[in-house]
C-alpha cells in the first residue's frame, strides 16, 4: 500500500515539473519573440525630461511619501501612478499624483503629457535611487503571458534581471527592460 501511495505522490511531483517547465518555455519563447517598441526608443528624450525631474525633487518627493507611511525605514521603493492591469490599458489622461507634493504637480503634469502616444503608466523610486518607469503592457491570451516594459535610470551595474526578461543598454543612465510573466500558477 505504501509503495502505490509514494508512486503517486512520484506521479503528481512529476506532473507538476513537466507542466512547470512547459509554462517556463513559454514565457522564454515570448521573450525570444518580443521586440523592442521603437517609439519608445525614439521618444527617450521626452522620457528624459521626466526622469531629469524626478531627479531634481528625489528628496522632497521621498520625504513627503515617508511622512504618509507608518514605518518609513521599512520602504525599499515608492510607486507612482500604476496601468490599470483588469483593463490592461493606460490611465495617463487621468493623472492623479495625491501622494506628491502639490507643487510639482504641474511640472509632472506637463512631462507625462509630453511622451507620446501615452506610453507610460508610471514610475518607481527605490532606495537606491533607481527609477524605474513603466512604459508598455501588453498581454497575449495565446500564451497567457504579460509582458512588461519598463525604462529604467541609473541602475546599478551589477543588478541581474530575471531570466524571462531581455535588455538593451539605450544611454549611460538608461535600461530597457522587457520582462515576460505568465499568468496563474507555474
Amino acid at each position: 500500500m505504501q509503495y502505490k501511495n509514494v508512486l503517486a505522490i512520484a506521479l503528481i511531483i512529476s506532473i507538476a515539473v513537466i507542466s512547470s517547465c512547459q509554462n517556463r518555455e513559454k514565457e522564454f519563447d515570448q521573450v525570444i519573440q518580443t521586440k523592442f517598441n521603437q517609439a519608445i526608443i525614439d521618444d527617450l528624450p521626452a522620457y528624459k525630461r521626466l526622469n531629469d525631474l524626478i531627479v531634481d525633487n528625489i528628496d522632497t518627493i521621498v520625504n513627503f511619501r515617508k511622512a504618509q507611511i507608518e514605518h518609513p525605514e521599512r520602504a525599499e521603493r515608492f510607486d507612482f501612478l500604476h496601468d490599470n492591469e483588469a483593463e490592461n490599458n493606460f490611465i495617463q489622461n487621468d493623472i492623479n499624483f495625491n501622494n506628491m507634493p502639490a507643487f510639482i504637480l504641474p511640472k509632472m503634469d506637463s512631462a507625462f503629457s509630453s511622451i507620446k502616444k501615452g506610453k507610460i503608466s508610471g514610475f518607481s523610486i527605490h532606495a537606491n535611487g533607481m527609477i524605474d518607469m513603466s512604459v508598455e503592457h501588453t498581454f497575449n491570451e495565446k500564451t497567457n503571458c504579460d509582458t512588461y516594459s519598463s525604462l529604467v535610470w541609473h541602475m546599478p551595474e551589477n543588478l541581474p534581471i530575471d531570466l524571462t526578461a531581455k535588455d538593451t543598454v539605450l544611454t549611460n543612465e538608461c535600461r530597457y527592460i522587457v520582462h515576460v510573466m505568465k499568468r496563474g500558477n507555474p
